[in-house]
């Protein structure tokens, strides 16, 4: 794939989401911020991640690799984001009074969320999966590792809850 069928596959896996971007371009010049940004124009792309001017990893992928790679990034920050849109925050009134002035004041000390990575994940899945089966069926692989690993508390547990992405098309 050249770089010009990457981006039109890109933007047509986000118009099946109900995110149409026809302008949708790769990232050819590094942010600075951790984006990711490739070098090249195919069939192979260097893949790098570039942090605050320092380049924190360079991949060569093949356009194929490259499109997974850049969908499975943008469904995880879509499944995170609309974890955090449904959050719902326990903490006493005096508090959310006292975080509007003072950000961030006694996080994790007071109060409680409903938090739980197990949320997401299965939102990334899904979106993934509602893409191509076989990219669901690898994040759930990967995110299966990963829990393994370091596995999801009992809160985590018992807050996990099942993320309407009905707007993205997915049931």
């Amino acid at each position: 794939m050249r770089v010009t069928e990457v981006e039109a596959a890109i933007r047509e896996a986000l118009g099946r989401i109900n995110r149409p971007f026809p302008g949708y371009t790769i990232d050819r010049t590094p942010r600075g911020d951790g984006t990711p940004h490739i070098e090249g124009e195919g069939p192979f792309f260097d893949l790098i991640v570039d942090d605050d001017g320092m380049e924190r990893s360079r991949e060569t992928v093949d356009g194929h690799e490259l499109l997974f790679r850049i969908l499975r990034r943008d469904m995880r920050l879509i499944a995170m984001a609309e974890e955090l849109r449904t959050r719902t925050d326990t903490a006493p009134s005096w508090l959310k009074a006292l975080r509007k002035w003072w950000p961030g004041a006694l996080e994790g000390l007071i109060g409680s969320d409903d938090y739980s990575r197990g949320t997401w994940i299965d939102g990334h899945i899904r979106l993934m999966t509602h893409l191509r089966s076989d990219w669901g069926a690898r994040v759930h692989t990967e995110n299966d590792a990963m829990l393994r690993r370091y596995p999801l508390t009992k809160g985590e547990h018992e807050n996990f809850r099942r993320l309407d992405l009905s707007a993205y098309g997915v049931k």
